[in-house]
């Protein structure tokens, strides 16, 4: 009987270490799928948060240029408005040249007053393209009344 009983304990030992191993059992087909699809809703709404963090963000730049970009406009205007005061100012000096002048002078002062009230025309032409909304790019539109800047400073010196 003692046989019998230290082979029912040995049996039982060894059982019980079958079924309370380490090792786990092998997952099913349904079990593995479910994990796959649980992982795959986490990624995807991780993969959204940063997508919409990202719109965000693109948004408030898209704002902080264009609030740039406007007042970068405002500036120019100003500019252009200045610019177009020094015009007046001077076309009115050579109204007053032009009076006194005779023969060849008077015909270099008019030549003079033409070129001035052609960049006149073209700063006008800017300001109301400025105003109305831009149908070209702002770094060609500056640079193109740059230039009609620098002619203007160019005949005012002449």
């Amino acid at each position: 009987m003692k046989k019998s009983l230290i082979a029912l304990s040995t049996a039982l030992a060894l059982g019980m270490f079958t079924l309370t191993s380490c090792e786990e059992k092998p997952k099913s087909a349904e079990e593995s799928l479910a994990e796959a699809k649980q992982e795959a809703r986490e990624e995807k709404a991780e993969i959204n948060e940063d997508l919409q963090e990202a719109k965000n963000d693109a948004s408030e730049k898209r704002a902080e240029v264009n609030a740039e970009l406007k007042q970068e406009e405002r500036e120019f205007l100003a500019k252009m408005e200045a610019q177009r005061d020094n015009i007046d100012a001077e076309l009115k000096q050579i109204d007053a040249k032009l009076d006194k002048a005779k023969g060849e002078e008077k015909a270099r002062w008019e030549a003079r007053k033409d070129r001035l009230e052609k960049r006149k025309d073209k700063i006008d032409e800017n300001m109301i393209e400025l105003k109305g909304g831009l149908k070209r790019d702002w770094k060609s539109f500056k640079a193109d009344v740059d230039k009609t800047f620098d002619d203007i400073k160019r005949d005012l010196k002449n």
